[in-house]
């Protein structure tokens, strides 16, 4: 009963959290559902609203056109022509009858209209108004008939002495034959030119236009308004709406440029964007659908969560069966709990091993870097990962410190303060410096210190500056001075290697004068020239010739080259590096089981000759040759094939038919199978192989016996004396017999 209300207490809480997990997405899906359908109906009413408006807008247009149109109708009348002319022969024929035609004219074109009250032209040049009242001076039609305020009338005439093809004023309140409207003047001119002589003007009645509006618009919005130049000319307000019920129901106002005049149309719509009941009851009904899946998907959630430790909390019940209180029960998860925390004690404790781990590597790194550590691109992502952000473009110095005055090392307290000071105050110096350091101990100083920059120092004395002020700093501490030995400024990982030698050289050098007190001040002891060739480079250059690796190989090699040719050695000890060189690789050749001979004699010709530059291209070819020779022996068949190609060469090279095509009949091969295989095994071409052994027996032949040079060509495989000639002068740069001359005088 105790494990069931514990079961059913954990369950519980695993429900409720599931069941929020779920129920957050399905509230979230919910909320973003019905937010979509009130979008949707937004957009729906919006494209409605839009319908609308454009209706109205076309259909004021519509009714602009046609007053466009009522100065072409109207400019044609006769009437209205004869009175343009400039003299005055048709004015005795404008009679009753003749005014009764322009009133008819005029009474047509007004109702046509529909929202035009009245019109008038006007002949500014005779100052004559011909209206449906009937003609009359231009001040007695605007005194008497139609009566604007000053300003109004004044703006009026100056527009129609000027050509205005279809010109809308502003709203202006006119009083005609005492009766009060609020009219739009409309002015076109009757003439395309730039003082019209005679002038059509419209008076679209602010009545009227809300009559065609309501009758024929229909639209169903808020307000109506009809703007120009932002100066309002016509609005018509929705009635039956209070202020704030105006407010509270307003959405949106959509505005429409008009294409037949400068006039903009703005209409105004309410918000009547409520979702449907039907749809709103389809969103209720899915959110309720999604909470009943969402409780049964929590609950099986929770019943497959709750299973492991329904498991643990039973076999710890079993052990514990005798305990049926909750003190029991508190046990249990205080063996859980213990048997949490044993967990996290092994963990630390794994950290910390990890942590020395990591040191050590991090020592051992430095180490390695110190004697010179030849690494590939790709590895520098391990190499960082012991927090070493060592790059090949940066730049390094190596310092060693030396406590050459100390000589009591059992005073273990004494030792350790130093050691403390140490690293005080190299940080404090190499802060004061902005410069990034490591610190460690090794085996020919007491410590270490490898300086990294990212530019090298502008003033070579820096360096001399901080060993100084390090000096400087440990003897004020601790009463002790140490000596600090650093060598050159060095860029890439193997600077490091080449700067700590030079540093160490320097060291030994101090320990040897110290050493040998009964030299003399005065005297100057001359070193000795040695050339480049640390025991750490030699062991890392055989390992990666003997597991094919080509390009740290020749990098060793170029590292090597570069340091020794610094150093401008004499022509003696730069041969005497380069045999020690080839005789490294030569004893791997040996540790292969390679051919060393043939490549030791063809470098003693190189040898001879004390040409440097092909002694040296010599060794990185055979370096170049070990490496492809191991790559090859990955595949065990083609390197069999290719040991019996070369064995039978070496057996047969003395006969003349010996050729691809006659080793391609020998093992069944192509000519071009048996080339590659050869060459992917020798390091070189067949015939290079094949010219270099006959070569190298042709002067054993000529410095061991006398005889005729014709003798030695078909010795070592040749038909006739010519070509054996020709390959002896391509292969060592001199003729047989002059070979045979050389080797006879340097033998007496």
């Amino acid at each position: 009963m105790l494990k069931w209300r514990l079961a059913s207490s954990i369950f519980q809480k695993t429900f409720l959290s599931y069941f929020g997990i779920l129920m957050i997405p399905i509230f979230v899906f919910s909320v973003i559902n019905m937010q979509r359908n009130v979008k949707e109906e937004q957009d729906r009413l919006y494209e409605k609203h839009m319908t609308d408006a454009q209706r109205t807008s076309a259909i004021m247009d519509n009714k602009l056109y046609e007053l466009q149109n009522a100065g072409k109708v109207l400019s044609q009348k006769p009437w209205v022509q004869k009175r343009m002319e400039n003299s005055n022969v048709f004015d005795q024929d404008f009679d009753a009858l003749n005014m009764l035609d322009i009133k008819k004219d005029f009474q047509n074109l007004v109702g046509s209209l529909g929202i035009v009250s009245s019109g008038a032209v006007i002949y500014p040049e005779k100052h004559l108004v011909l209206s449906p009242w009937g003609s009359y001076a231009e001040n007695d039609f605007f005194s008497d008939v139609v009566v604007f305020d000053e300003t109004a009338r004044r703006n009026l005439m100056h527009d129609v002495s000027l050509y205005r093809y279809f010109d809308i004023g502003q709203p202006q309140t006119i009083r005609t034959w005492g009766t009060v409207k609020k009219v739009i003047p409309v002015l076109q001119s009757l003439e395309v030119v730039g003082h019209p002589r005679a002038t059509l003007v419209l008076f679209i009645d602010n009545a009227y236009l809300i009559e065609y509006l309501n009758r024929l618009g229909g639209i169903d919005s808020g307000d109506f308004t009809i703007s120009a130049f932002d100066a309002i000319i016509y609005k018509q307000v929705r009635s039956g709406l209070s202020d704030t019920e105006r407010e509270r129901r307003m959405e949106d106002e959509l505005t429409i440029n008009s294409q037949a005049s400068d006039w903009q149309y703005t209409v105004s719509y309410f918000d009547d964007s409520l979702i449907s009941a039907k749809n709103l009851f389809g969103s209720l009904l899915a959110i309720f659908i999604s909470i009943i899946v969402g409780t049964m998907a929590a609950y099986g959630l929770a019943k497959i969560s709750y299973r492991p430790l329904a498991a643990l909390l039973n076999k710890l019940s079993v052990a514990q069966r005798d305990e049926t209180d909750a003190k029991s029960a508190r046990c249990e998860y205080n063996r859980i709990e213990n048997s949490f925390e044993q967990l996290i004690h092994e963990n630390q404790a794994l950290q910390q091993a990890m942590s020395a781990y990591e040191l050590a590597a991090r020592s051992n790194l430095l180490l390695r870097l110190l004697k010179g550590y030849f690494i590939a691109d790709q590895q520098l992502v391990d190499f960082r990962k012991f927090g070493v952000s060592y790059t090949n473009d940066m730049y390094y110095c190596t310092m060693l410190l030396r406590f050459l005055s100390i000589h009591d090392y059992t005073d273990i307290a004494r030792i350790q303060q130093i050691e403390m000071i140490t690293i005080y105050v190299a940080e404090q110096v190499f802060k004061r410096y902005s410069l990034d350091y490591e610190l460690f101990e090794v085996t020919d100083a007491d410590k270490a210190i490898i300086v990294s920059l990212v530019q090298p120092f502008g003033d070579h004395g820096v360096m001399g500056c901080i060993a100084s002020d390090i000096a400087a700093g440990i003897e004020q501490a601790c009463q002790v001075k140490p000596d600090i030995w650093y060598g050159a400024v060095e860029q890439g990982l193997i600077g490091i290697s080449k700067s700590y030698y030079a540093a160490n050289e320097s060291l030994q050098m101090a320990i040897f004068s110290r050493g040998h007190v009964l030299v003399r001040q005065e005297e100057v002891v001359h070193a000795d020239v040695h050339y480049y060739y640390p025991t750490d480079w030699e062991v890392q250059l055989i390992n990666n010739l003997k597991v094919g690796n080509m390009d740290t190989s020749i990098h060793i090699l170029s590292e090597i080259r570069a340091e020794n040719e610094r150093r401008n050695l004499p022509a003696k000890v730069t041969i005497r590096l380069v045999s020690l060189l080839l005789e490294t690789m030569l004893r791997v050749l040996t540790e292969l089981n390679m051919d060393a001979i043939i490549y030791a004699k063809q470098f003693e010709s190189h040898v001879v000759t004390e040409d440097i530059a092909p002694m040296w291209g010599y060794v990185f070819e055979v370096g170049t040759v070990i490496c492809e020779r191991i790559q090859y022996s990955n595949t065990p068949s083609a390197m069999e094939i290719g040991g019996k190609l070369l064995q039978y060469v070496k057996m047969n090279y003395t006969e003349a038919d010996v050729s691809l095509k006659t080793l391609a009949a020998i093992f069944e091969m192509s000519v071009s199978g048996v080339s590659k295989t050869f060459k992917e095994v020798a390091g070189v071409n067949f015939y290079d192989y094949l010219c270099r052994l006959r070569m190298e027996k042709a002067k054993e032949l000529l410095r061991e016996k006398p005889g005729e040079i014709n003798n030695v060509a078909s010795r070592v495989g040749y038909d006739n004396v010519y070509s054996f000639k020709r390959a002896f002068i391509r292969y060592e740069g001199i003729k047989p017999n002059e070979y045979k001359q050389k080797s006879d005088e340097q033998y007496a």
